[in-house]
This record gives C-alpha cells, sequence and structure tokens, in this order.
C-alpha cells in the first residue's frame, strides 16, 4: 500500500477510536468482571432455552415438529443470536478501548 494510503487509514483509525469513544464511553458503565458476568449468563441461558425447545420437539413418538414447535424454535434461536451478536460487539468495545475497564 502507498505510503500516503497507509497513513490516511491510520490517521482514520485515530478518529474512528475517538468518536466510538466519546460516543459509545458515557453509554456504559466501568466494564468490569461483575458487569461482564451477567451478559455471560443471558447468553447461556438463551443457549439453554434454544436446547431445550429442541430437545422438546424430539419429544414427540414420531418425530415430527409442528409448525408451532417450529416457529418456537426460531424465536428462541433468534434471541440467542441476538444475544450472542450483541455479547461479542461489547467484547469488540472493550478491546478497542471505547469503555474503561476497571476492577470488580
Amino acid at each position: 500500500m502507498p505510503r500516503d494510503n497507509s497513513r490516511l487509514i491510520m490517521e482514520l483509525d485515530k478518529h474512528r477510536r475517538e468518536i466510538n469513544r466519546a460516543q459509545i464511553n458515557p453509554t456504559l458503565s466501568v466494564c468490569n468482571m461483575d458487569t461482564l458476568i451477567p451478559v455471560v449468563k443471558v447468553v447461556a441461558k438463551a443457549r439453554s432455552d434454544y436446547m431445550e425447545c429442541l430437545m422438546a420437539i424430539t419429544d414427540a413418538e414420531d418425530h415430527s415438529a409442528t409448525p408451532e414447535q417450529i416457529q418456537q424454535l426460531t424465536q428462541h434461536r433468534l434471541a440467542y443470536e441476538e444475544l450472542v451478536n450483541a455479547a461479542n460487539a461489547l467484547e469488540t468495545v472493550i478491546q478497542r478501548g471505547y469503555v474503561d475497564v476497571g476492577e470488580s
């Protein structure tokens, strides 16, 4: 990559960090284990609910799923995936230094 392009990208990254930190940091409390463990728990609960729903469907003797069961399973999957995406986004925010990190 040409030198001017690299310099532009480095400057853009600097501004991205500053802008994201200014926008995100005031909206979140200091991140530490006390604030992050509940995030892990809510994601684990959603995963558990999703798996529980799947296993409930397999309880039928003919091993078929009703449209209602599929709809419920879909709702659980969507909730789980959304929570995983949000937790991953939070991890990225922490990794990039957009929020303050403190002791528990």
